[in-house]
């Protein structure tokens, strides 16, 4: 497997072969359907020490796009309300999120206030990727947000 491949749940990944003729070989499994992020064990015949990192995988359909706020601009925002996403080299212009989940509290360090808005399926965006969100809040008015682009793990 190599990154940006497509895997289906139960695909096999890696075949380890053991070492020592009475271990048995071992096979690692998609454990759901999605793409290949990062593949750390490539080389045919390289050892693998246990608890090695072997591969990254995402499902492309629960990308999440997280950012933060200034606290005192956030009130009024609430999962359901409707923000706009700019990213930075994609091809779209704006894509229209809905916020999915808000952090109850601020971040002490910061003051901000951490928000996550669900992309459209197959969003042309990649994990990583930077934006500029605007958000209207019912009491603060509107303002850009620094933003991450994160994944989810299915559960």
């Amino acid at each position: 497997m190599r990154e940006g491949d497509t895997v289906s749940a139960g695909q096999v990944l890696l075949r380890i072969l053991p070492i020592d003729a009475d271990t048995a070989e071992h096979q690692v499994r998609a454990p759901w359907d999605g793409s290949v992020a990062r593949a750390y064990a490539r080389v045919e015949g390289r050892e693998v020490k246990a608890q090695m990192l072997l591969f990254e995988l995402f499902d492309p359909d629960s990308l999440v796009l997280r950012f933060s706020i200034d606290g005192s601009r956030t009130l009024g925002l609430a999962p359901g309300q409707r923000v706009q996403a700019r990213f930075d080299g994609a091809p779209a212009d704006q894509i229209e999120l809905i916020l999915t989940r808000a952090w109850p509290a601020l971040e002490p360090e910061t003051g901000q206030r951490i928000f996550e808005a669900q992309l459209p399926e197959r969003a042309d965006v990649a994990i990583g990727m930077a934006a500029q969100v605007r958000v209207e809040s019912a009491v603060a008015g509107q303002g850009p947000a620094l933003t991450t682009l994160t994944d989810t793990m299915p559960t």
